[in-house]
């Protein structure tokens, strides 16, 4: 029975993290009413599946992605960085196309809010899902496909997640650049995952800046009509960044592999009598 579930981790995972996440939402609408999903499903899901094919070594490494901050200054000024870079290119083309008496003006209130928000999304939303996405999901898929297929595969998953929020806090005209935003969310997320050895912690606090710039601060301050245009610069924005941030990442790695093979060979070679 153990040997099907190694075997099978991922559904398994994948499985739990719907259920999971998706319980309050089907109890919802049984009684004509509506829900999000639950975020913790995902850690809940990871923690589960772990501890049931890896025993207390896999839950130690699980755990240990989760404070894994010791990482180049550069991870954290992507982290933070790269959500608002996105949001603030978003809101410049799409005022381009709009007069900008039409969006409110950002108070001093909002932005007192900010780190109360951040922690909030952090502990909640950014803890709720990354260790599930990138602490579980993302390193069984990259064992047999590269990053990009890892991505492509998970990035339709995590938007599928999101279902129960349509109708609710993502009106239809916004869902197909929502879900754009995800796959390129996903790509950025998998290089991030990839360049910090595997840290979910840079994970979770890129999350909780992407929520915190767009849902908290940006979004509001646009009317719906406007918003619409907003969010599908936004999504394509999000999915061209993050896809090529990939590509070039893959590309960069086959070069030095490339190179570290060459180097190999020559040291081989003057060794050789």
């Amino acid at each position: 029975m153990k040997a099907f579930l190694q075997r099978h981790r991922l559904v398994l995972f994948f499985l739990f993290a719907f259920l999971l996440s998706w319980y309050p939402w089907i109890i919802a609408l049984t009684r004509g009413r509506t829900s999000g999903p639950n975020p913790l499903g995902p850690l809940v899901a990871g923690i589960i599946v772990t501890a049931i094919v890896s025993g207390r070594s896999g839950l130690r490494e699980f755990f240990s992605r989760l404070v894994r901050w010791r990482v180049s200054v550069k991870w954290y000024a992507i982290v933070f960085g790269m959500p608002v870079l996105i949001c603030l290119v978003a809101v410049v083309i799409t005022l381009c196309f709009v007069h900008d008496s039409h969006v409110s003006a950002l108070s001093i209130e909002k932005l007192r809010d900010v780190p109360e928000r951040f922690l909030f999304i952090l502990l909640f939303i950014g803890l709720g899902e990354e260790p599930g996405w990138r602490g579980f999901a993302l390193p069984q898929l990259q064992t047999k496909h590269s990053p990009l297929i890892a991505s492509g595969i998970l990035a339709p998953i995590w938007a599928l997640w999101h279902l129960p929020l349509v109708g609710n806090e993502f009106p239809l005209p916004i869902v197909a650049p929502f879900v754009l935003s995800v796959f390129g969310g996903t790509f950025m997320l998998t290089w991030i995952f990839n360049g910090t050895r595997g840290s979910v912690l840079l994970p979770m606090l890129f999350h909780a800046t992407i929520n915190t710039v767009g849902a908290g601060l940006i979004f509001p301050l646009f009317p719906s009509g406007v918003l619409v245009l907003l969010w599908w610069i936004y999504g394509v924005a999000w999915l061209c960044i993050g896809l090529g941030v990939l590509l070039f990442s893959a590309k960069k790695q086959r070069r030095q592999a490339i190179a570290g093979r060459a180097e190999q060979k020559t040291t081989k070679r003057t060794k050789d009598p």
